[in-house]
């Protein structure tokens, strides 16, 4: 699978390190294949996802900066699929 992320005339958020990129691909992949594929992102869900990947984290002491840049990658590459044309 390949998806079109190389043009960057305008990105949507300028990055500056591996962990956050790695996010944002890992996000993009789960829009196109994770458990509701290509489908809109409800409320519910971005809540749940901030409670499990920074609240509880964060909470049991496992939120260092490397954990924080990946999981705010994946949210960005997540919410930003819906805007990407998958590529065969």
């Amino acid at each position: 699978m390949s998806i079109r992320t190389e043009t960057k005339k305008n990105p949507l958020v300028i990055t500056y390190s591996v962990e956050f990129e790695s996010g944002i691909e890992d996000g993009l992949v789960w829009y196109f294949h994770g458990d509701a594929p290509q489908q809109p992102v409800t409320e519910e869900d971005m809540i749940d996802f901030l409670r499990g990947n920074f609240i509880e984290i964060a909470l049991e002491g496992w939120l260092d900066e490397a954990r924080l840049k990946l999981n705010a990658g994946f949210l960005i590459g997540w919410l930003s699929g819906k805007f990407l044309q998958k590529e065969s």
